[in-house]
Formats: C-alpha cells, sequence, structure tokens
C-alpha cells in the first residue's frame, strides 16, 4: 500500500509542481502515468488484503456439573472478489 501511495505522490509532483523542461521527456505525462500505477497498486493490494475475523465456539452439555468450553480461533481470509 505504501509503494502505491509513494507512486501517486510522486506522480502528483511531476505532473503539478515541477515546471521544468526535459527534450524528449514530457512530465506531466510522465507524472500522470505514475499516478495511474500508484492507484492500481493500492487497487490491487486492497483486493488481495487479507481479512481476520475471530469465530467462537461454544461447547455446552446437558449436564450442569460440566463446565462449558469456549474456544475462540482467528480465521484468515483472502478477499477475491
Amino acid at each position: 500500500m505504501r509503494t502505491g501511495l509513494f507512486l501517486v505522490v510522486l506522480g502528483a509532483l511531476l505532473a503539478f509542481a515541477i515546471d521544468d523542461h526535459m527534450d524528449n521527456v514530457r512530465l506531466p505525462v510522465a507524472g500522470l502515468i505514475l499516478m495511474a500505477a500508484g492507484f492500481l497498486v493500492m487497487w490491487q493490494a486492497h483486493k488481495t488484503s487479507q481479512q481476520e475475523k475471530i469465530v467462537t465456539v461454544t461447547d455446552s452439555s446437558s449436564d450442569p456439573s460440566e463446565p462449558t468450553h469456549v474456544h475462540e480461533e482467528t480465521v484468515r481470509e483472502h478477499r477475491m472478489d
């Protein structure tokens, strides 16, 4: 995620903040390309990020003398939607 943000910031600087002329290089176009690449990197990181959720399972018996067992488990899921 940080790489994408870095590319967006660098691209914005090249596109909007730097007023320099180089032969054969158009800095605003290069900046827009870097910004687009940064947004794509951030989008991809968001899509493939892991989600964690805690699943709680309670085992109880009909016998009141037996203790109730609670089991918590952390499940990691890959989001692929």
